[in-house]
């Protein structure tokens, strides 16, 4: 092959690579979004192998009909948190977070999003989880033990995404903590794509189109300030490449007071627990101690 020919051949593929590229990663975002019924967690088939004592599984249904399948564990200091995992997971992604809970005492309801676990319908992060996480509160106010005032939760990823919209307009919701939560799921689909301004933003958001996401919704950062005077926690990590540091920033910069600030460093995207075990766990009682109880 002549010099001629390798020179064409290589300016194709490199003109060829960059779309390419960029549809795999638009492909993948949507995936990341909606990855379809993954396969359910063996701790959620079996709930005895969790280890956390009274830890029983529940059910119950959204004003849009879908069944919802969780996991209750009573409260024994009259308080309660519901705790929300993130994309491609289901409760039993979360099962640290409420077993450090558990362990202090408070009440936990840890659920599956729709298309999620036992949950049924499908992932669109959009009116069905917000619908789920209402649905939620209901159930709690049917239980005796519960005190209808010393309510919190917790929401990881795409999980804090919803409990931040829902939050904004339900004062059943008494306290939050939103952990690695983008503060608007545009943006951020975005700037994982603005190389090439519009020829790689429109991929962008082409997936969440595609994901079922309704992306003119409030995103958290437009609504968290209406939390207020309810105390919220934002807390992320700086290493954290799916939702970014400034982003964490961000949307605490968006919250009224009460208002905490947790940049975990070192930590990526979750698993807390593990990066700072004693730390993590201290801060979620702690916060949960002085707003609940």
């Amino acid at each position: 092959m002549s010099a001629t020919w390798k020179a064409l051949v290589a300016t194709l593929a490199i003109g060829l690579s960059g779309p390419f590229y960029v549809g795999v990663r638009a492909y993948r975002l949507s995936r990341l979004l909606y990855f379809g019924r993954v396969p359910v967690s063996k701790m959620v088939l079996q709930p005895e192998t969790v280890g956390i004592p009274d830890l029983v599984t529940v059910g119950f249904r959204s004003s849009d009909g879908l069944g919802v399948e969780g996991w209750y564990v009573r409260p024994h200091n009259d308080a309660i948190v519901v705790v929300m995992h993130g994309t491609s997971a289901d409760r039993a992604s979360m099962v640290m977070e409420i077993r450090i809970l558990a362990s202090a005492g408070f009440g936990v309801l840890a659920f599956d999003w729709a298309g999620y676990g036992r949950s049924e319908g499908q992932a669109h992060w959009g009116a069905d989880e917000q619908a789920a996480l209402e649905a939620a509160l209901d159930w709690l106010g049917t239980q005796g033990e519960v005190d209808p005032h010393r309510v919190g939760a917790l929401g990881f990823s795409m999980g804090g995404y919803i409990l931040a919209q829902v939050a904004s307009r339900d004062a059943r919701l008494r306290a939050v903590i939103l952990e690695a939560t983008p503060s608007d799921i545009v943006e951020q689909a975005s700037a994982g794509f603005s190389r090439w301004g519009p020829i790689t933003r429109l991929p962008a958001l082409w997936a969440l189109t595609r994901a079922g996401m309704p992306i003119h919704d409030p995103p958290p950062r437009q609504v968290i300030g209406r939390i207020a005077p309810r105390p919220v926690l934002v807390l992320g990590g700086s290493e954290d490449k799916a939702v970014p540091e400034s982003m964490t920033r961000d949307l605490y910069e968006a919250a009224q007071m009460p208002k905490e600030l947790w940049i975990i460093p070192g930590a990526a995207h979750g698993r807390y627990a593990q990066s700072v075990p004693l730390e993590y766990s201290r801060r979620l009682v702690d916060f949960f101690a002085r707003t609940l109880l």
